[in-house]
């Protein structure tokens, strides 16, 4: 992560953005502590007949 992040800001991306399910808590843990913040937008997700939640991430580089 930290390698792709670099190479984000390097390219002067000023952000990085991932999506996360709602309901793993341990990934959204994860990616807390690596100074990832959820930004209020979330989706429904249906894929493969199955309902997912997911939670967006945002991430300010630089």
């Amino acid at each position: 992560m930290l390698a792709t992040l670099t190479t984000l800001g390097q390219a002067e991306y000023t952000q990085a953005t991932l999506w996360v399910l709602e309901d793993n808590r341990r990934a959204r843990r994860f990616y807390e502590t690596a100074g990832w913040r959820a930004d209020g937008a979330a989706v429904e997700d249906t894929t493969g007949g199955a309902s997912l939640n997911k939670l967006r991430y945002r991430r300010p580089l630089g």
